[in-house]
């Protein structure tokens, strides 16, 4: 199996609170998710801090592969109301419709923490909002997919007061095994096999009034809402440059001086603005390194000589040396251990 890594999602940020949520979940179910964020590399602080989004896809698959709850995603997704999206939540819930926070929803999606491209569609047929799927998300595609399917009927059920508002849902792969549960939380058709993930919409109420609608209070959130995609946009803007230029050759791993040329950047001005945002190119090429050994190490059958050799060590002692470094294990065991869980989810 070949892995790829999507220089965007490598790249990417995502507020906290999807991880917070996840782990609020499993510790009402009984389980620790401690030891799963430590072997992310994740350390919360507050739902409104950032996570880079693909130590956050590597912790989703981590829990799948922990907790063999074959619901999660829906249960996961109905615990994302209003009121934890902050300012996202604010603009939406206060808008003058349900088409407004569409609207509204949709232009500053970056606040969320989806993996999906999420689009309104109204040109032909029934209005719908389409779930592209821009990334590869491995084992997490029908957790993520769920997920923002129940996320989604959710804050409709608290934007009007009901979720009356779906005629169908259509799904890109067959009935699970808890399909009645799709039923139950959609209130709906649920059409599986589909070519595409899709929720319709009943058009007479895209004008539905919510039961917040607040003038005043939407243009507050709305204008608010476009400060923090500026600033989020504008945050760590040069290390992720970085990162998508260690990204952009498979196997290759620019310098400092090939980036800052590429970057039309002095090394000295590249290292300021990376010192500015709290980094260096040594430590992005760590980040880089580690994350792409995970994937090697979990999803391909590739020797632990030929990943080294794909990360640009000299030989497998010192990428040995440094992985120890990362997670304080061996890759031959980090691997077993890992792939143990997954047989026995």
């Amino acid at each position: 199996m070949t892995v790829t890594i999507a220089p965007e999602l490598a790249c990417r940020e995502h507020p906290a609170i999807g991880v917070v949520l996840l782990c609020q979940l499993l510790r009402d179910m009984g389980h620790d998710p401690s030891p799963l964020l430590a072997a992310e590399g994740l350390r919360l602080t507050a739902p409104t801090a950032t996570v880079e989004a693909i130590r956050e896809l590597g912790f989703i698959h981590r829990v799948l592969a922990t907790v063999p709850v074959p619901d999660l995603g829906l249960l996961a997704g109905r615990r994302h109301h209003f009121s934890v999206f902050g300012m996202w939540g604010l603009a939406m819930i206060s808008s003058a419709t349900l088409r407004g926070a569409i609207r509204v929803g949709l232009r500053f999606i970056d606040l969320t923490h989806t993996y999906l491209d999420w689009q309104f569609v109204r040109e032909t047929g029934a209005p719908r909002l389409t779930l592209d799927e821009p990334y590869p998300l491995g084992q997490a595609r029908q957790f993520i997919i769920e997920r923002d399917l129940a996320a989604a009927v959710t804050l409709v059920e608290d934007l009007l007061g009901h979720r009356a508002v779906l005629e169908a849902v259509r799904i890109p792969y067959e009935a699970p095994a808890h399909a009645d549960r799709y039923r139950e939380i959609f209130g709906c058709e649920i059409a599986f096999g589909a070519d595409r993930t899709e929720l319709m919409i009943k058009p007479d109420l895209l004008d539905a009034r919510p039961v917040q609608a607040n003038p005043a209070a939407a243009s507050l959130a709305e204008a608010q809402c476009r400060d923090l995609a500026a600033h989020m946009k504008g945050r760590g803007s040069t290390a992720n440059a970085v990162r998508g230029e260690i990204l952009s050759v498979p196997g290759e791993f620019p310098d400092l001086t090939r980036i800052a040329a590429r970057l039309n950047l002095s090394e000295r001005g590249l290292r300021r603005r990376l010192a500015a945002e709290g980094s260096s190119y040594r430590n992005i090429l760590r980040e880089v390194r580690e994350t792409l050994a995970r994937a090697y190490l979990l999803d391909t059958r590739l020797q632990v000589e030929e990943i080294a050799e794909r990360l640009g060590y000299s030989d497998a002692s010192n990428f040995s040396h440094a992985f120890r470094q990362w997670t304080g294990t061996t890759p031959g065991v980090y691997r077993r251990d890992q792939l143990n869980a997954r047989i026995q989810s």
